[in-house]
């Protein structure tokens, strides 16, 4: 495999932020475009900027290291899918970046210490989704995708999610605005909804939660009045990685790698390098 990345040195996180330093002003004031122009970067110097858009609040710094992990097989399968830095870098939300010195100092170091390392199944690398919270189990990609081709996703425990402050969530909508008759089909192993009915109509749970802005699609529906309120267990879709709990194995102790393997027992970790 072509090497797109470069170790950085050890004399402190200083450095990754101060070399990523002109590459986040260029996009900060001129857009990722002219900043590729200017200068193509590597995938650890990416690593940190995605992590930008990946996270939301306070980690641990194990919990940063699995994330990089993850952010890092991300970029190398849409490189190796034939995307480039531009259409990764794209959807990164640099209106930020100058705001969040503190975090970019965390995540370059994050970078550092897994420099090179990407989650693999069978030797290749594979899609490895991430959400905020679970249910208090994370979903089985067959499943989800009804497809064997996403059989490495297993479902795991993750009851610790269910301490998180955002594990319950309410949308309240309008019942004008919502089909007269809301019916829920079908529910998989973990318990969110893969399958309902609009007026006789189905809809894929998951196509539903995003459309409505639904914390996640294990929910409840109860009438209230001229509102429905939709209430939900967990933050996003719940498959692969939960940051939350693996946030709360890095609080008692446990390192990036075994925070990895909790989540994904099926994938490897391996140096990118190995990879043909």
């Amino acid at each position: 495999m072509r090497k797109w990345f470069r170790r950085f040195g050890t004399s402190g996180f200083f450095i990754p932020f101060i070399l990523l330093l002109p590459y986040v002003c260029t996009i900060v004031l001129n857009g990722a475009d002219k900043a590729l122009l200017l200068h193509s970067p590597e995938v650890e110097e990416l690593v940190p900027l995605v992590l930008v858009a990946q996270l939301k609040g306070d980690y641990e710094d194990e919990a940063v290291k699995a994330q990089a992990v993850i952010a890092r097989s991300e970029v190398y399968r849409r490189l190796e899918a034939g995307e480039n830095e531009g259409e990764i870098c794209g959807k990164i939300g640099f209106g930020k970046l100058l705001g969040m010195a503190d975090k970019l100092q965390q995540y370059s170091v994050a970078a550092e210490a897994t420099a090179g390392q990407v989650l693999t199944y069978n030797g290749e690398l594979k899609l490895v989704p991430y959400h905020e919270v679970s249910n208090g189990k994370t979903r089985d990609g067959e499943e989800v995708f009804h497809s064997g081709e996403y059989a490495y996703l297993k479902s795991v425990d993750s009851s610790q999610d269910k301490e998180s402050p955002d594990y319950v969530n309410s949308t309240y909508v309008a019942a004008s605005q919502l089909p007269a008759k809301l019916v829920i089909k079908k529910r998989d192993s973990a318990g969110y909804i893969t399958a309902l009915t609009a007026d006789g109509s189905w809809i894929e749970g998951e196509t539903f939660r995003q459309g409505m802005h639904l914390a996640s699609a294990d929910f409840s529906v109860q009438k209230m009045g001229k509102m429905v309120r939709f209430l939900c267990k967990g933050k996003g879709h719940g498959l692969g990685f939960s940051q939350y709990g693996g946030n709360e194995m890095a609080k008692e102790g446990c390192r990036w790698e075994e925070i990895l393997e909790a989540y994904f027992p099926e994938m490897e970790v391996t140096e990118v390098e190995s990879l043909k």
